[in-house]
């Protein structure tokens, strides 16, 4: 009974005890802890400092060298990679194939002269242009174009343009330049003052045209030079000041940086080629050289096509077929061209047209 008594006093003290919050769960401290003493009425010293049990610090994370979304996202930000560099473009390479064409004016048939025969200016238009896309040339010199023939040739040559055509005075767009406007555009017309029969000035074309493909540019010159007739006799004088004038802007025109080509009829062979290679360093499709002495190419024609020296002549051609002799006098002259931009400093201009 004594027994008993004891337990259940033992008992009440502890519920007691758990009632006023003097004794706390095991889960949440190791031991009650006693109460903080205070000051006494006499004003004695405040009691010693209450003991704090140490606490097991809170685990670190374990590194597992997967980066969270939040650190990638600013570890981009605050470092970012530098961009890989992209490999060099090299300007291009423009390949076309070039004709120097005099097509016999229209006012030389149909009268009394050695060609009387053939058909008139604007029937033999079918002919050049047929010629023209045998060959698959893309820019031609053209002489002796006459009123009829240009107002043919807008009519039929789908797509061609010409400069000065019909632009100009009539004796002026005799000597016209045309491309095919599907691959070359107009970027700068230009003339330039020529003495013709008996000094006669007429204004003679060069342009700047533009590869559309390549985006590669290059001018082309277009001349026809007096010849002695038997109307107009001895026109050496005036063959060599045009020479002369035409050496000048050949050497003005390569200084821009830009490849350079030279078409027409100079009535002239080897006086032609000897004076404006030693003077300009221009070079011709027929081949040659003035180097050490003037050596003609053979055989040596009056229709030239010349080009800068860093230009590729791949191709020279001579047609005197069938359908030329019933369309012109003259023998149709051809030339494949490749042109490397690397080789001119402002023959190409990424997204833009360069105009010295």
């Amino acid at each position: 009974m004594a027994a008993f008594v004891v337990l259940l006093v033992a008992v009440w003290g502890v519920g007691f005890l758990w009632v006023h919050g003097d004794l706390k769960r095991g889960g949440d401290q190791a031991s009650a802890q006693p109460a903080e003493p205070s000051a006494g009425a006499s004003g004695a010293a405040s009691a010693a400092p209450t003991p704090v049990t140490p606490t097991t610090p809170a685990a670190q994370p374990t590194y597992t060298g997967v980066v969270g979304p939040a650190q990638e996202r600013k570890a981009v930000d605050v470092n970012p990679e530098p961009a890989r560099p992209r490999p060099l473009a090299l300007p291009p390479v423009a390949q076309f194939k070039m004709a120097t064409f005099n097509l016999l004016g229209a006012s030389h048939t149909g009268g009394r002269g050695k060609e009387a025969r053939k058909a008139s200016g604007a029937s033999r238009m079918s002919g050049a242009l047929a010629l023209i896309a045998q060959h698959q040339v893309t820019v031609v010199g053209f002489q002796e174009m006459q009123g009829s023939q240009r107002g043919a040739f807008y009519a039929r040559a789908k797509g061609w343009q010409l400069y000065p055509g019909n632009s100009l005075g009539s004796g002026d767009g005799e000597n016209s330049i045309g491309w095919d406007g599907n691959i070359w555009e107009l970027v700068k017309p230009q003339t330039i003052s020529i003495p013709y029969f008996n000094g006669h000035v007429r204004q003679m074309p060069y342009i700047l045209l533009r590869d559309k493909a390549t985006g590669v540019q290059a001018y082309f010159a277009n001349f026809h030079n007096p010849a002695d007739t038997r109307k107009f006799r001895n026109q050496q004088r005036f063959r060599s000041e045009a020479t002369r004038r035409e050496i000048e802007l050949f050497n003005s025109l390569q200084k821009t940086g830009i490849p350079m080509f030279a078409t027409g009829d100079m009535n002239e062979r080897e006086e032609y080629f000897c004076r404006v290679t030693g003077s300009t360093g221009l070079k011709a499709a027929a081949g040659g050289s003035n180097s050490g002495g003037c050596n003609v190419p053979r055989p040596t024609q009056i229709d030239w096509i010349l080009g800068s020296p860093d230009v590729q002549f791949t191709a020279y051609g001579i047609d005197r077929s069938a359908l030329v002799r019933r369309t012109t006098d003259h023998p149709v002259v051809t030339a494949s061209v490749v042109v490397d931009a690397l080789k001119f400093k402002n023959s190409y201009a990424p997204g833009a047209v360069t105009v010295p």
